[in-house]
């Protein structure tokens, strides 16, 4: 057995069985020391690790996939050559979120040996998706309405890491705060391809408003996990009545219920995908709330990072994110009002998008002149 250690807590932890929903929990598996290399002594290393923590595991032929991971690592010689059987194990998962993680160097050494840049030719291509709005930093601007109301809204990008996470939550929550105007808010979610949900989340702790709360995530084990914001952090809860577990925590912060009565729209589009997916579902049960775009990628799902005693990573999709209604999105999570990404009216100079949550806000009662 592997000794698991995660980056926000201890396996059979709370933050093994809830923490999974910032879609960015690694599991570190101590160096080994040097030994004669054995491919079928790695496949089962890989298979050992999987199996038991995989989210469709029960839904898996394990014969037949060790049978045809076996066989692809008949003759490999080093971990490059062995490339194809991990990918074949968690591709086989078929939760479209599993993935392998070798280096940069990894993979172009197994370009250069085989010319190609895919590990099993016949297994799909993930499907692509583009986003103009992808590596955006935090920000914050006012939105002028058609009735002359100002609205907020605050970019919410992608992040990866735990370092730097509360200082990033800061960041957000700043750009919300940064308007005394503001009748309504828009959070723009476009581009957003995941990371760490937890920062995200809890910079929007305004609009969420203290003590809010959603389950976080669903698979087995995790049925009675929630998460909260309490007091300008995020905390969660293995079970009612167990003690919480603060994730992230602003270094400012002031409850203020006008914002989190206030109506919020969330932009989204076809690359918001994982993590961002998880930010979208925490908003999903709120009140006041509506979203605009595109359906996100189909994602929302959270993964657990284990590190084979070769190095290799293997992201292994453990539990689907769930919003404050129980309701989990392994299609995506579709907008309340499609919008295609493109310019608008050319007397605004805001995109479509953002122009069909203005149009909205101004609207609403809160908003009204």
């Amino acid at each position: 057995m592997h000794n698991l250690e995660l980056a926000f807590g201890v396996n059979r932890s709370f933050s093994m069985r809830l923490a999974t929903a910032a879609a960015l929990l690694i599991l570190a598996t101590p160096g080994r020391a040097q030994e004669a290399f054995d491919p079928q002594a790695r496949v089962t290393e890989a298979l050992q690790a999987v199996r038991p923590i995989a989210m469709n595991r029960d839904r898996v032929d394990w014969v037949a996939v060790e049978r045809q991971a076996r066989e692809l690592a008949g003759p490999a010689k080093d971990t490059i050559d062995l490339l194809p059987a991990y990918h074949l194990i968690v591709w086989s998962l078929g939760d479209n979120h599993s993935l392998i993680l070798p280096t940069d160097g990894q993979v172009d050494e197994w370009i250069r040996r085989n010319g190609r840049d895919r590990y099993l030719p016949d297994t799909p291509r993930r499907r692509p998706s583009y986003s103009e709005y992808r590596r955006r930093p935090v920000s914050g601007r006012d939105l002028a309405m058609p009735n002359g109301r100002v609205a907020r809204t605050v970019v919410v990008p992608a992040f990866n890491g735990d370092d730097a996470s509360n200082a990033f939550a800061q960041s957000i929550t700043d750009a919300l705060r940064s308007s005394a105007e503001a009748c309504g808010y828009v959070v723009d979610l476009r581009g957003n391809t995941g990371g760490n949900m937890f920062p995200m989340v809890t910079g929007l702790w305004p609009l969420l408003g203290d003590g809010f709360s959603f389950p976080g995530v669903s698979g087995p084990g995790l049925e009675d996990g929630r998460v909260s914001v309490e007091g300008g952090q995020l905390v969660g809860y293995a079970q009612p009545g167990a003690p919480g577990e603060a994730f992230n925590a602003l270094s400012s912060w002031t409850a203020d219920r006008t914002i989190a009565n206030a109506p919020v729209a969330v932009l989204i589009d076809q690359v918001v995908g994982s993590s961002g997916e998880g930010v979208a579902i925490a908003l999903r049960g709120r009140e006041q709330t509506r979203f605009f775009g595109e359906r996100t990628y189909g994602v929302a799902s959270a993964n657990t990072i284990l590190t084979l005693s070769d190095g290799i990573g293997l992201a292994v999709t453990v539990a689907y994110l769930k919003d404050s209604q129980g309701r989990t999105y392994p299609d995506g999570i579709p907008p309340d009002e499609p919008v295609a990404t493109g310019p608008g009216s050319r007397t605004d100079p805001d995109d479509a998008v953002v122009e069909a949550a203005k149009a909205w806000l101004a609207n609403d009662s809160s908003c009204a002149v």
